[in-house]
């Protein structure tokens, strides 16, 4: 029986070594879980904060933006404003020119008409007979239009005839 004590001990110190090795094994695999959650954790962490800076970063940047755009868009506003006043200007500006054109010429045409008209008496007006005109059958064909150049005519004042009056006495 000494050899199956010797066995059954050398079988215990084996289970025992075993029970340490596991032991020691479920250890460091707890501490390999925990080294790998607290560094997925700090990469967690890292993200969000680069997250929060970038999104500051934008959002600084499109206020940056806004605050230009609004500043050209005054800048705009103003100058077309100015335009407007330039056109308004001159458009009141050419009015003015032109009623003084025309308060210039109309009271010399006024003047210049009422001299005649007292001077001269009106042209009689010959009464012209028009006869009617004879009607034909239609008659179908094919008509080409060609284009025909019109010339300009200088249209010039009908000449009146000086009618002297004589005095009935």
């Amino acid at each position: 029986m000494a050899g199956t004590s010797n066995s059954t001990t050398g079988i215990e110190s084996v289970l025992e070594r075993l029970g340490t090795a596991t032991d020691q094994l479920t250890k460091a695999s707890e501490k390999q879980a925990r080294d790998i959650e607290r560094q997925l954790k700090q990469l967690l962490d890292r993200g969000e904060a680069s997250t929060e800076r970038l999104l500051k970063a934008i959002d600084k940047e499109i206020q940056a933006q806004l605050v230009s755009l609004r500043r050209e868009l005054r800048d705009l506003e103003r100058r077309v404003g100015k335009m407007r006043a330039a056109g308004v200007e001159r458009i009141s500006a050419a009015k003015a020119a032109k009623k003084k054109t025309a308060a210039k010429k109309s009271p010399a045409k006024k003047k210049a008409a009422k001299k005649k008209t007292a001077a001269k008496s009106p042209a009689k007006k010959k009464a012209v007979k028009k006869t009617a005109a004879k009607k034909s059958p239609a008659k179908k064909k094919a008509v080409k239009k060609t284009a025909v150049k019109k010339k300009a005519v200088k249209k010039s004042p009908a000449k009146k005839k000086a009618v002297k009056k004589v005095a009935a006495s």
